[in-house]
């Protein structure tokens, strides 16, 4: 305990005063849970949730549907193309999802000034970057990927005669789902370096496009290289197939880019002005 001499008493008066409690901080950046709170509200509090999963069942269900019903596929060719065309579709078009829906994740906060009135609140900018990076994988990963991948198996119950192996199919749909990983990530990280929401969605979206229509054109050391295989690699692990390339390279390949687009991401953030 010290003393404190105050001026208004005569100095045989000390007003006694606690020492000082140095704070600890928690393992925790700062404020996280309460912007992982906000985040998820905004997913699952609003109707965006539901908007989302109709609109992925009825994309990847209606699209892998329509190939079961093929009546023209042999029927023992009917669970590879089924799996294969989820997978690939999977990878590409939520994808292209997450770029256009994620596109102001960053940009918008910092438009409206609601970053900067977060972050003048006990808030760290890593806890701002984690939420949104946490909230945005829960969305799409539940919504967009496992719930479809839950209908894709039953309907392939009822519809296809061949059995599919159920643990094969999850893991495939794991390795899709890198590649959604890491289109949001590189989303977040251009959010951090431009100031307008279209060279974000431009190079999102034609990252995406590049690979459709250039992963068969150009030097498969290369390819292999990029998340553009991932559709198929996880489609090749489902059904047990073999690929001319390594199945490995793509998926480290793609989880290296993600880390250092989340180191640029962190360093971008960290020094931003608001």
């Amino acid at each position: 305990m010290s003393t404190l001499t105050r001026p208004d008493v005569p100095a045989t008066t000390t007003t006694p005063v606690p020492d000082l409690v140095p704070v600890v901080p928690g393992r925790a950046p700062a404020g996280l849970a309460n912007l992982v709170r906000k985040e998820l509200g905004q997913w699952f509090g609003t109707r965006l949730w539901a908007v989302q999963l109709v609109l992925w069942v009825l994309i990847l269900n209606g699209i892998t549907t329509a190939v079961m019903l093929d009546p023209s596929m042999p029927a023992g060719d009917v669970l590879a193309e089924a799996v294969l065309t989820f997978l690939q579709v999977a990878a590409a078009l939520v994808a292209i999802g997450v770029v256009l829906t994620t596109q102001g994740a960053i940009i918008g906060e910092r438009e409206l000034g609601t970053a900067a009135w977060v972050l003048s609140k006990p808030a760290s900018r890593t806890s701002f970057l984690a939420a949104k990076l946490t909230a945005h994988l829960t969305g799409f990963g539940l919504l967009a990927l496992a719930i479809p991948a839950i209908v894709f198996a039953v309907t392939v119950g009822q519809v296809v005669v061949a059995p599919m192996a159920t643990g094969r199919f999850a893991l495939g749909v794991a390795v899709a789902g890198l590649a959604v990983v890491f289109y949001l990530v590189l989303t977040l990280a251009l959010g951090t370096v431009f100031r307008g929401r279209g060279p974000v969605a431009g190079v999102g979206v034609g990252l995406v496009l590049a690979g459709l229509l250039l992963k068969g054109m150009l030097p498969p050391t290369l390819v292999v290289m990029t998340p553009w295989l991932l559709g198929d690699v996880g489609a090749s692990l489902a059904l047990g197939t073999t690929m001319e390339v390594s199945r490995a390279t793509p998926i480290v390949a793609t989880s290296t880019w993600t880390v250092l687009l989340l180191v640029l991401a962190w360093r971008r953030f960290r020094r931003e002005e608001f």
